[in-house]
């Protein structure tokens, strides 16, 4: 086995190494090897140097990995210190010796890069491609998850995603607040968004973003994604979210969407309760992961 630069010549088995990782993974879908026919065209406007190197055994492609190093973060969700990123790592199950050279290899270029972290799977660094908003590696990728947790990569935090498929939302309900709503339809990142906003005094006191089309196939239209839902503090607990909730909810159903999914932290048990008792289910369970490093010197002659 050998470790190699990417070439375009490898797209259509890189487009098959991913497909196959990403098969058990609820409504994550295959990509055509246009996907893979260069870095660039899998470039990330938060990253940069990205590189891939790919593995191959007796010719053949068993695995890549995708590096980069994140630009200063400009929000809470991005990773703090411009760590290096492994925006993907794809092998096959029962290939740990692929795996594992991946790995190494991408952490001695971070370390030849003195970058004092690596951080694997950041969902706001992830393909457009791959799952819904906001989602780090599945555990449904067991071998992958196992493999950095075996090489001291820490879980930094995680996303939840429940769907509910051929749903029917409850009439909204309002709540006893003096509450308006406010809706509006605009063009978002990925197709068509709806804001529901509950305003009083005319300020936004809570907001619920619903996506028609779901992130990782656009063209499914019959989905949709919750992708923003929040309430003020002292509103929590009114049932506001709830109501916000329900309205697009039914207006996405009055569109055409008969599926909806949503997410949330891994730890807010109070939003999975709420989800869980309206009707959705849960699905998927998503981690990030980071591992500090110590810096290496230079290759000589390098």
């Amino acid at each position: 086995m050998e470790i190699v630069p990417f070439e375009p010549s490898m797209a259509e088995d890189m487009a098959r190494r991913y497909n196959e990782l990403i098969e058990p993974v609820p409504e994550c879908y295959p990509v055509s090897a246009d996907r893979f026919a260069s870095v660039e065209a899998l470039a990330h406007r938060r990253v940069r140097d990205e590189e891939i190197a790919v593995a191959l055994a007796g010719g053949d492609v068993a695995g890549f990995v995708h590096v980069g190093v994140a630009l200063p973060a400009k929000g809470d969700e991005e990773p703090k210190g411009d760590p290096a990123v492994i925006r993907f790592l794809s092998y096959r199950p029962g290939q740990r010796r692929v795996g594992q050279a991946l790995f190494e290899w991408a952490e001695e270029w971070a370390r030849e890069r003195r970058r004092g972290a690596i951080v694997a799977f950041e969902a706001e660094l992830r393909y457009p491609f791959y799952h819904f908003g906001y989602a780090h590696l599945s555990e449904r990728i067991a071998h992958v998850h196992a493999l950095l947790g075996m090489n001291g990569c820490k879980e930094l935090g995680g996303e939840v995603y429940l769907t509910w498929n051929d749903y029917t939302p409850p009439e909204p309900v309002r709540p006893p607040l003096d509450v308006e709503l406010k809706l509006e339809w605009r063009e978002g990142t990925i197709g068509r968004r709806l804001s529901v906003c509950a305003m009083q005094d005319d300020k936004e006191v809570g907001r619920c973003d619903m996506d028609l089309g779901q992130h990782s196939r656009p063209s499914a239209t019959d989905w949709c994604f919750c992708d923003e839902l929040w309430v003020r503090d002292e509103l929590q607990g009114k049932r506001v979210g709830m109501f916000l909730l329900c309205t697009a909810l039914t207006e996405m159903r009055e569109r055409g969407c008969t599926h909806a999914a949503i997410s949330t932290g891994h730890n807010n048990h109070r939003a999975q309760l709420m989800y869980t008792n309206l009707g959705y289910c849960f699905t998927d369970n998503t981690m990030v992961f980071r591992k500090e490093l110590q810096h290496a010197g230079p290759r000589s002659g390098g």
